[in-house]
């Protein structure tokens, strides 16, 4: 790394033989106690991985004060050279080289950052979503899926209150209590991963003339076998009938009265033929959610 930003510096100065003899030797200089920093903040580094993802407060005090004090000596480092090197070259050269010299720090510190993980802090997971829907032309209704993703990693596992302790990959720790409806809890260990997906299915058509659909409540339980990590699927269908009270063609609306009595106006597509539809026809809303967990090891 030395050697090829000391090459992109002074392909980007253009010195000449007498520029090269009286900045070279400087630019060494500057970079030895720019290394200096740059082990102080490797040893930052070195500290917070030995803590990570379990960071004490003390430990970030004082990380906070080193990062403090480097950034300073950093920052004056670089000042004071840049006047020194403002007296050997042009002016116009020294601001080119404090530029480049500033692009290349700043690339290296978003590698380095983009290899060290945020200190986790205590939060919410958040999920991942998505959505689709899918309409037939000139058919009334439709269906649309909502999909929800949350995964997190398992740092601990309290097995006598049955907790598990998460962290997310966005750097947020969350407790979760598990409860005695799941089974191989004691399957789990630190280090495992943990995902769940939560889909909610919306279905919405017109009941056929004369037809009398079924209203109610299903609900559907698959679980892991036993010995295997923890994992299975709860879904549950709810379908409710509704009956058009009024349509209004030119606003393209309708009204539905549901069995408990009450009443919503909804939109209707452009491409739905209103004249085809009455008063009085029976319209089937079925919701599916279901909620997958599974657990894996890393």
């Amino acid at each position: 790394m030395k050697v090829d930003r000391e090459a992109v510096v002074t392909k980007a100065l253009q010195l000449t033989p007498a520029e090269s003899e009286r900045f070279l030797p400087l630019y060494h200089e500057y970079r030895a106690e720019m290394d200096k920093v740059g082990d102080g903040l490797l040893k930052v580094m070195q500290t917070y991985a030995t803590f990570y993802p379990d960071v004490p407060q003390q430990a970030a005090e004082k990380m906070l004060k080193d990062l403090a004090r480097l950034e300073e000596e950093q920052s004056s480092t670089r000042a004071e050279y840049l006047k020194k090197i403002g007296k050997v070259l042009p002016a116009s050269k020294t601001l080119r080289f404090a530029q480049v010299d500033n692009r290349l720090t700043l690339a290296q510190r978003v590698e380095l950052a983009s290899k060290v993980p945020l200190v986790p802090v205590e939060g919410q997971m958040t999920p991942s979503s998505s959505t689709a829907a899918t309409v037939a032309e000139g058919v009334p209704g439709g269906v649309v899926v909502e999909t929800h993703e949350m995964t997190a990693t398992v740092t601990a596992v309290d097995y006598a209150n049955r907790r598990l302790h998460l962290l997310t990959s966005d750097g947020f720790r969350q407790t979760a209590k598990v409860e005695p409806e799941v089974t191989n809890f004691d399957q789990i260990r630190a280090g495992d991963k943990l995902k769940i997906t939560v889909t909610e299915e919306l279905v919405v058509q017109m009941a056929a003339p004369g037809e009398t659909p079924a209203t109610g409540k299903v609900d559907f339980v698959t679980l892991a076998p036993k010995g295997a990590k923890p994992g299975g699927v709860v879904a549950q269908t709810t379908q409710v009938t509704a009956t058009i009270t009024s349509i209004d063609r030119q606003k393209r609306t309708a009204t539905v009265r549901f069995e408990d009595g009450t009443a919503h106006t909804f939109p209707v597509r452009s491409d739905v033929d209103l004249g085809k539809r009455n008063v009085g026809d029976k319209v089937v809303i079925r919701l599916t959610e279901a909620l997958a967990l599974s657990v894996t090891k890393p």
